[in-house]
């Protein structure tokens, strides 16, 4: 379905004339006095007084000459323009040409009821978005993901658990997903909108309350090990038994809430909770990002800042320029020494003529003597047949060193035939085999991995050694 088969085909015209401003004022203004009421409605006279009250406020103010638009001239139900510049004439026809446009519905009254202008509903998301671009919304992260776990944890104890639990949790994550990946991409323009129109030294001593002011308080709370990392295994398993033990219950519900039979909503729960599995993982690869991104935006303006300081005209910065001028020009320490008459004689000048004290000057450096090379033993040539098991050697500590592509090797192995196993049950056989578990562990954070893991709650003892097992599964 086309999103013009809901809304009118010129639905958009008032926000892309010449008078797209004032619609939007007006538009602000009906929802601010609607939002509130059941029905998105008010009185036609109530809304028309508060439009009337705009334009008068506009004239008051010299706000510019108000216009009709072409197809506002042209629009069958407009008044006949006869001139008239009232505020009441505006009014009267900016709210007839929203309501043509499909922005606003007019209700008639009852016996004793005024008739109402109302708000389309169909269009309330779209006014909504809007007011968050205008004020955005203040996500709570910490407590998104706390909401999450909780629901969870109570799954056991509802009655309904799609449509009290899972159903929320979907779309919570998702709208936490959603903030994470605003919050990347919205650095860059922050940290300009930080650091426009500062001084270099504004800009420096900005970043020494950075991370206590923008960081933490943006999300550095949300990824520590008490938030996201530590409740990040314990969503997995939550998810596990939702798949297992909650299993009848949620598909029974889900097929009532739906009205779809049993064996499909089984389908439509597996699918759901792949997806929130999914969703779980994303959070993490959006918080590595947006550790990247704050480093190098903030980089970025330090280097902007160090590069303003030193060409800023000051004599501070002419000082610099000199002074790297010399670090440049200078080959050895005995040109300090000697008496400059290149360029910059005239700008200045400095004269030795005493010093605080004698310790202030620094030592001079005892060289070395240069002594007699000794001839070197020859040695004996080396027997091949140790060279080349030496070399052998080394070859097979190369082969079987943990670098990222042999991990992705081993994992391409023990995957081949299957589309995931426990680390547990690879434990039997020489102690290398140990080792190698260890190197998928360590790269399983790697941006070139062929594989992922999930962590588990059990612990597997190999000898003297134990660790907590882990799936290993090949990466979507």
């Amino acid at each position: 379905m086309n999103l013009f088969d809901i809304l009118n085909p010129n639905f958009f015209s008032p926000l892309t004339g010449i008078s797209k401003q004032r619609y939007a004022d007006i538009i602000t203004l009906i929802w601010d006095r609607c939002s509130q009421n059941p029905l998105y409605s008010i009185e036609k006279s109530t809304i028309l007084d508060e439009v009337e009250s705009y334009f008068i406020g506009l004239e008051q103010s010299g706000g510019g000459e108000i216009f009709f638009e072409e197809d506002e001239a042209s629009g069958e139900d407009i008044l006949e323009y006869t001139g008239s510049t009232t505020p009441r004439f505006w009014a009267s026809n900016y709210l007839r040409r929203l309501k043509r446009t499909g922005w606003l519905e007019e209700k008639e009254g009852g016996y004793d009821d005024e008739a109402r202008y109302a708000v389309n509903h169909r269009i309330i998301p779209i006014i909504q978005a809007f007011m968050d671009v205008i004020s955005p919304k203040i996500v709570t992260y910490q407590g998104k993901l706390y909401k999450i776990y909780t629901l969870l944890s109570s799954i056991d104890s509802q009655t309904n658990p799609y449509e009290t639990v899972l159903k929320e949790v979907g779309e919570d994550l998702e709208e936490l997903n959603i903030s994470l990946r605003q919050l990347a991409s919205s650095i860059e323009t922050h940290m300009e909108q930080l650091t426009q129109g500062k001084t270099p030294v504004e800009i420096l001593e900005l970043f020494n309350a950075y991370e206590e002011k923008v960081v933490v308080g943006a999300y550095h709370r949300f990824k520590t090990s008490e938030n996201l990392f530590y409740y990040r295994a314990e969503l997995f398993e939550m998810l596990d038994r939702c798949e297992d033990e909650y299993k009848d219950q949620l598909e029974l519900d889900y097929a009532q809430v739906m009205g779809i039979p049993v064996e499909e909503a089984g389908i439509q729960i597996r699918r759901l909770l792949y997806k929130l599995r999914d969703e779980i993982k994303e959070m993490g690869n959006i918080i590595r990002i947006i550790d990247e991104s704050h480093v190098l935006y903030r980089s970025r303006a330090v280097q902007r800042a160090q590069f303003l300081l030193l060409s800023d005209g000051s004599i501070k910065s002419k000082i610099s320029s000199i002074l790297q001028y010399y670090a440049v020009s200078m080959d050895k320490k005995d040109d300090m020494m000697e008496y400059d008459e290149g360029l910059t004689i005239q700008l200045f000048q400095i004269y030795t003529q005493g010093y605080f004290c004698p310790e202030s000057l620094q030592k001079p450096v005892i060289r070395r003597r240069p002594t007699e090379i000794e001839d070197m033993e020859v040695l004996e040539p080396l027997d091949e047949e140790v060279l080349k098991r030496e070399q052998e050697h080394l070859l097979q500590i190369t082969r079987e060193a943990l670098t990222e592509e042999n991990v992705n090797q081993y994992a391409n192995e023990i995957l081949k035939d299957h589309q995931a196993m426990e680390a547990g049950n690879l434990t039997d056989g020489e102690d290398h085999q140990m080792i190698k578990l260890l190197g998928l562990y360590t790269y399983s954070q790697s941006r070139d991995r062929t594989y992922d893991i999930e962590v588990k709650n059990s612990i597997v003892k190999k000898g003297k050694a134990k660790f907590t097992d882990f799936i290993i599964e090949k990466k979507h």
